[in-house]
């Protein structure tokens, strides 16, 4: 599986990681090369460097949300086992993300287990795909409502 990526975010409303480093930030270090990066075990992955975003669950876990190296967004979570979900792509693969570095991954809004992430498109439209409470996705769309 490849990824892509964006800017990191704490939980809780959008604050930036640059705020308020990961719990596990050595475990979020991009490394990579020619704008293809991948994080440290046990996340691994393959995304566009400066491109992921992170949200501390309500249950402590973290889920990573990246922008893969095909530009769909992919996700992966800590499990309350310890262990680590696989890479999932993000449902409704209409939402392609572009522009590393440019808050191209973020979240409009987190209210626990509901909240938005975001992307930019490539003509640098914010694209929007919440996360219901029940696990599922609304799909991407360019308005939150």
């Amino acid at each position: 599986m490849t990824l892509a990526g964006g800017a990191a975010l704490a939980s809780g409303t959008a604050v930036h990681a640059e705020e308020e480093p990961p719990p596990q930030a050595d475990e979020l270090v991009e490394v990579g090369s020619n704008g293809r990066c991948s994080f440290g075990a046990p996340w691994g992955g393959k995304f566009l460097c400066k491109s992921y975003v992170w949200y501390k669950l309500p249950n402590k876990h973290n889920q990573v949300f990246v922008i893969g190296l095909n530009n769909h967004v992919y996700s992966r979570w800590s499990s309350p086992g310890g262990g680590m979900s696989a890479w999932t792509e993000l449902p409704n693969k209409e939402g392609r993300c572009y522009h590393p570095g440019q808050r191209s991954m973020d979240m409009a809004w987190a209210n626990k287990w509901n909240f938005a992430v975001t992307c930019l498109a490539k003509d640098k439209s914010r694209w929007y795909n919440e996360r219901y409470a029940s696990g599922k996705w609304s799909g991407w769309r360019t308005s939150k409502y």
